[in-house]
């Protein structure tokens, strides 16, 4: 779709009523198109091809239920998404420590179902994460997806639809906090401990002890927490800047 022709869709998601050409037509205009009512109407005419919106007798038209169910999950996605680009934006300490605790809680319960569930295929794509997270942390390279990545890939080897969802929708973004963790790791002069640490746990995994696995998985998150809450404010505040600036290279 056009960029007018989305504006139209996501309009006619949250108006009453039905909507015809002409309230299509004001509602572009009021939001700066330079429209006229007939192209509006073509318009609609298209949005009826694609599957958008259907006719209802002469009173105008309404999405389809397809066309809804896809434009309320989009503006999910960027209700999401904003609320983590206002979490890392205001780079506010507390919170980033609240990420990290919130997903300590579910990492700790996934670990424990991983033990459990996973198979050999999971074993080999948190091995394989584990070597290229070494490979790219020894030649100086962005090793922050591959870190992101598995926890990601935990997540996924519980075989739990519920798991894997919240891995899959919101662990990508999270990248953006890496470079800070390992910023405050060099800090604490703890550079490899994060590379030793996920290597403890996927070993854990691939045994099925799952009591060694939660404890481990716990420490991990409460490294990490550690080296973010013992900086000062003007050493966190550094610390965020020189990542921004690292990560802008």
């Amino acid at each position: 779709m056009s960029t007018d022709e989305r504006t139209l869709a996501e309009f006619m998601l949250n108006a009453d009523g039905l909507i015809g050409a002409a309230r299509a037509h004001q509602h572009l205009r009021d939001t700066g198109a330079s429209l006229s009512q007939a192209t509006v109407s073509r318009m609609l005419l298209r949005l009826d091809e694609l599957g958008v919106t259907e006719a209802v007798g002469r009173g105008g038209r309404r999405l389809t239920e397809t066309a809804r169910l896809v434009l309320v999950r989009a503006s999910q996605h960027r209700r999401r998404n904003q609320l983590i680009d206002d979490i890392f934006d205001e780079a506010d300490r507390s919170e980033l420590i609240d990420l990290l605790s919130l997903r300590k809680i579910i990492e700790v319960e996934a670990t424990t179902l991983a033990c459990d569930r996973s198979d050999d295929s999971d074993h080999l794509a948190l091995l394989t994460n584990l070597a290229a997270y070494d490979d790219h942390s020894l030649c100086g390279g962005d090793f922050s997806k591959d870190a992101i990545e598995f926890h990601v890939l935990l997540c996924k080897a519980t075989h739990s639809a519920p798991y894997a969802l919240i891995a899959e929708a919101l662990y990508p973004e999270m990248h953006r906090l890496e470079p800070l963790i390992v910023a405050a790791a060099h800090r604490a002069g703890e550079r490899s401990r994060s590379s030793a640490e996920h290597a403890a746990i996927v070993r854990a995994i691939i045994r099925g002890d799952a009591e060694e696995s939660r404890r481990l998985t716990a420490e991990h998150f409460d490294t990490m927490i550690h080296w973010l809450a013992a900086l000062s404010e003007s050493e966190f505040a550094a610390l965020v800047m020189r990542a921004e600036e690292e990560t802008e290279r």
